[in-house]
């Protein structure tokens, strides 16, 4: 990462994670006008939810090693 304080780091991957937000709520839309296919659709959700729990554990950390 390029983020060089933990500050900065944790802030970059709280924006990535409300960009994921964004994301989720788009594949919402998808499924319900029918531009993605429910069976896809669900992987893809199921997906962001994993890769926001990933980057919350990983916020979570950085802000415990920053309190040391």
């Amino acid at each position: 990462m390029t983020r060089e304080s933990n500050k900065e780091k944790v802030r970059f991957l709280d924006i990535a994670r409300s960009s994921l937000a964004e994301a989720r709520t788009q594949i919402y839309i998808g499924i319900d006008i029918g531009y993605i296919k429910q069976p896809v659709g669900t992987v893809w959700l199921d997906e962001t939810v994993a890769l926001s729990k990933m980057l919350t554990g990983l916020i979570a950390r950085l802000k415990s090693t920053a309190n040391r």
